[in-house]
């Protein structure tokens, strides 16, 4: 499908914006998204509104190209991502996961162009936006030197504590890794720990329930037909 009739589709037949329509317009969102696309002066006179996307970029020394009808190129990363759910899913999909950071622009840029390449109006029926994991409050990054593998956790705690650490929060909210949360969850542990503990205690007694139980009478014979 050319530029044109892309362009076209979206813009009569679909809606952009969909999870997050209050970021429409959004410079700095669509920025972020686009990377030195979108702030290069030469770049944003090549588009016919702000806010478009791009679906295909010219490729820089070294980096991988294919040739097309514009020029050797190579997707943007929008398109990436469609074009592999577009391949195995096909034409519509019931779950699509992600950040919650990715809502805008990265998700609704995927909505447009492939509603607009499958011509139907529900790409994807649900979105599940995950929080994120942090250090101590702060993003987890090699460039902040604050990155921790599973395998390093695990030298300082046990799985069954990590896993108690993350079954603590939602899915949805952010979940922060730092001392705080790990003494949390140790003590919900110990209080599991001590739970189980008198349970196995309860049922090694020996108990006595003769008598306990009386047969029934008219009425609870009545109601146990019913």
């Amino acid at each position: 499908m050319s530029p044109m009739g892309l362009s076209t589709l979206i813009h009569e037949k679909h809606s952009y914006g969909k999870l997050v329509p209050e970021a429409v317009g959004d410079q700095k969102a669509l920025q972020e998204g686009e990377g030195d696309l979108s702030i290069s002066a030469d770049r944003l006179s090549e588009k016919r509104s702000p806010n478009d996307f791009a679906l295909w970029k010219a490729s820089k020394p070294g980096e991988p190209s294919w040739p097309c009808p514009w020029g050797k190129g190579r997707p943007g990363w929008h398109i990436e991502c469609s074009a592999m759910a577009g391949t195995l899913l096909g034409a519509s999909m019931d779950i699509h996961g992600g950040g919650f950071d990715l809502r805008f622009p990265h998700h609704d840029n995927e909505l447009a162009q492939s509603e607009a390449y499958f011509e139907n109006d529900c790409w994807v029926r649900y979105f599940l936006h995950t929080g994120h994991l942090t250090i101590a409050g702060c993003k987890m990054s090699k460039s902040l030197k604050n990155f921790i593998t599973i395998k390093d956790a695990l030298k300082k705690h046990s799985a069954r504590q990590l896993r108690l650490a993350f079954l603590m929060h939602s899915w949805k909210d952010t979940l922060d890794y730092s001392s705080n949360t790990m003494e949390s969850a140790l003590q919900y542990e110990k209080f599991l720990n001590e739970f189980f503990l008198n349970v196995k205690d309860i049922l090694r007694a020996p108990v006595d329930i003769t008598g306990q139980f009386e047969k029934w009478g008219e009425e609870e014979a009545e109601l146990n037909k019913k």
